[in-house]
């Protein structure tokens, strides 16, 4: 007996050394690993085993499908597959102690474990068919993580919550509310907790869009409280009235909403597609839904059974990605596109190539067109799309190494993009599409008028997360556009008789006298529950208001060399010049290297916005590089 013990024990530490190691996948096509979570509790090893199965089809075994964030993404933790050793991160570890049940089985869908990440070819397969993955499954199951932060107190408020949304039908909560419901009062802790638990860092992932997007049955664990997803909404819904129907992409718009608001517009847009796809004629983009009379469209007059990649991208643009690659690769399962993932291409060349295709769709039509005798419109909605990619690109919303016509979606954008309209649509380009055209060796080429070059510019920046105190810094940003403005009124185009251009400016763009932006009062956010500070008491002068929606952030005053008054990105210098892209809403601020120009962004020019500079005799249309 002691020989053979002696014999079996090193051979048991042996077997629980080796590493596993994956085999070749059924089905290139349809083949998937499923995950079967073996019976265990309490501080038991994880184990599992990986069996082969399909997306579709007969063969195919039901499973649940984990949705979670991976952390920092180092794999600390052990567990025991097929009985030999396989490293996942510490995230995953927890989720799996967690769903494991102590007598049966659990059969999941888990992307870390169930692809191969170090294949790239299998990992382009396998992401390709990620769509297809979610929407297979029973139900996807949300991991927020442990209890952490008194979320303990913001899961029993959520469950009060929940009985109020369903038996007493009340449209919302304020502060008023609280006590005839038996709820903490305004700033308790337990708000606080809630507001934790709605912010914790799953909500803010790309990947969870298309994960809890294309299935009706989600579940959202965290330690031992679950919510449905539906349930949460109802939740939200009451604290911060129902989720606007508009698929508004304008960023800025809901930049103060909870992310999960974000993801379920996505969310409710794609129910009603699936439920009545022949009868939805809402227009896909609303420029600015509040103000206009007439809400521009990128689409035509009805929906299409999936929206464009760009609008998706536009929409979970303040989502992350551990991988930059994910932030388009994420979304596929959901729009319309033309790309296959692959992972041996740099983040750069990702984006630079779904950039060339939304461009390259403009100049094969402008080809078509002429060849037919016919002209491309600006309000074409491929145009559209192609502008509002511009309007998203420059150095002012770049960290990678890209062309600076091409938008970096890793980074927020640094400015609301005035192509999405501040009280109205500019046509500063006209009503005509010039040259729109892509080299590979000298960049892109556009046609327009170069209108002027930038004399004196500004230097204070506005933004959301300013240090100090915001309401100083907007006073700074104003008297520093003063002093530029006043020293040339006299001579700026866009001055009249009765008013002068930087006061006309100032009136157009919703910002009063003090330097605050007033416009779009009925987009304000109401005072939600869930925010630290009391809503202000001066809704006149709203320092968050300024700092989303106001066309100041990120912006800042300038005054050209014959006078014209405006604003232009934050890091604009004196000598770059100004450029009417002809078909485009608004000018554009370049700087010259010589052979081409770099694109810095969008512009606004008092006194232009509406076609004016075309219509000047002194001034030659042109065709520049953008590189």
């Amino acid at each position: 007996m002691t020989n053979l013990a002696r014999w079996k024990s090193p051979s048991q530490r042996e077997e629980e050394t080796q590493e596993f190691r994956y085999g070749p996948l059924k089905s290139t096509k349809t083949g998937i690993r499923l995950v079967k979570l073996l019976p265990g509790s309490g501080n038991k090893g994880v184990a599992i085993e990986l069996v082969d199965s399909f997306v579709t089809g007969p063969n195919q075994i039901p499973y649940d499908a984990l949705s979670y964030t991976w952390g920092e993404g180092a794999r600390v933790k052990t567990i025991s597959c097929g009985g030999k050793r396989l490293t996942v991160t510490r995230t995953l570890h927890e989720a799996l102690q967690r769903f494991r049940d102590t007598d049966k089985t659990i059969t999941l869908w888990i992307d870390q474990i169930c692809i191969c990440q170090e294949r790239i070819k299998e990992r382009n397969q396998q992401v390709q068919m990620m769509g297809d993955i979610f929407r297979g499954a029973r139900k996807v199951i949300v991991w927020l993580g442990e209890d952490y932060d008194d979320s303990r107190a913001g899961m029993q408020l959520a469950k009060q919550l929940l009985q109020i949304a369903r038996y007493q039908h009340i449209s919302g909560l304020g502060p008023a509310d609280l006590e005839p419901h038996g709820l903490p009062r305004r700033g308790h802790k337990r708000w606080k907790a809630l507001a934790a638990v709605l912010r914790r860092p799953w909500f803010w992932r790309t990947w969870v869009v298309q994960e809890v997007v294309l299935n009706p049955h989600v579940e959202l664990v965290l330690g031992a409280a679950i919510l449905t997803w539906d349930e949460l909404e109802s939740i939200v819904a009451l604290l911060e009235g129902p989720i606007p129907k508009i698929w508004q992409l304008d960023q800025a718009v809901s930049a103060s909403e909870l992310p999960f608001s974000r993801i379920n517009r996505i969310r409710l847009r794609h129910r009603r597609l699936i439920a009545t796809p022949a009868t939805l004629t809402q227009p896909l983009i609303d420029f600015d839904e509040s103000v206009s009379a007439e809400p521009e469209a990128i689409e035509g007059d009805e929906y299409d059974d999936d929206p464009e990649l760009l609008d998706l991208l536009l929409m979970s643009r303040g989502l992350g990605a551990t991988d930059p690659r994910d932030k388009v690769y994420a979304l596929l399962g959901l729009g319309k596109h033309d790309i296959n993932p692959d992972y041996s291409m740099s983040p750069e060349s990702v984006f630079t190539d779904f950039a060339l295709q939304t461009i390259g769709v403009v100049t094969d039509m402008i080809a078509t067109r002429e060849a037919a005798g016919l002209e491309l419109s600006p309000h074409d909605r491929e145009v559209r799309r192609a502008m509002v990619l511009l309007a998203c690109a420059g150095r002012q919303n770049q960290k990678l190494s890209l062309p600076s016509w091409v938008p970096d979606w890793t980074v927020d954008l640094a400015s609301r993009p005035l192509i999405f309209g501040l009280g109205q649509r500019y046509h500063a380009g006209g009503t005509k599409l010039g040259v729109f055209d892509w080299q590979y060796d000298a960049g892109l080429q556009l046609s327009g008028i170069l209108l002027d070059t930038v004399q004196a510019v500004g230097s204070v920046l506005l933004d959301f997360d300013i240090e100090g105190d915001a309401h100083d810094a907007i006073t700074q940003w104003w008297k520093e556009a003063q002093v530029i403005a006043l020293e040339r009124i006299a001579r700026s185009p866009g001055s009249t008789l009765y008013t002068d251009a930087f006061e006309s400016m100032r009136r157009r763009l919703f910002i009063c006298k003090h330097g605050y932006y007033v416009g779009e009062s009925r987009q304000k956010r109401r005072g939600s529950l869930l925010d630290d500070a009391e809503p202000s008491t001066d809704s006149a002068h709203s320092a968050t208001q300024s700092l989303t929606l106001g066309p100041t952030r990120g912006r800042v005053m300038f005054a050209s060399s014959t006078g014209y008054l405006g604003l232009v990105p934050h890091g604009t210098r004196e000598g770059d010049v100004v450029f009417v892209v002809r078909g485009a809403d608004t000018p554009y601020v370049l700087r010259n290297h010589g052979h081409a120009y770099e694109l810095i962004g969008e512009a606004y020019v008092h006194g232009i916005m509406d076609g004016e500079a075309l219509e000047m005799g002194h001034l030659l249309s042109q065709d520049l590089m953008i590189h």
